[in-house]
């Protein structure tokens, strides 16, 4: 495996951890403003090109 594949996982990871994070403070607070709305469109972004750049690096 090259450092594709280890650099698309730290980016899944990053992005699942922001939009979990954007999850929690939601609920905890009852609304969502516009950073945990930021915060969900910047983890799913990154959470995709890291499981593009992962899936490239396996094929």
């Amino acid at each position: 495996m090259n450092w594709k594949f280890y650099l698309g996982l730290g980016m899944q990871i990053f992005g699942l951890t922001a939009v979990g994070l954007c999850f929690f403070s939601g609920v905890k607070n009852g609304d969502y403003g516009q950073f945990e709305l930021a915060q969900l469109v910047v983890g799913s972004f990154v959470f995709y090109v890291g499981n593009y750049l992962k899936g490239r690096s396996l094929g």
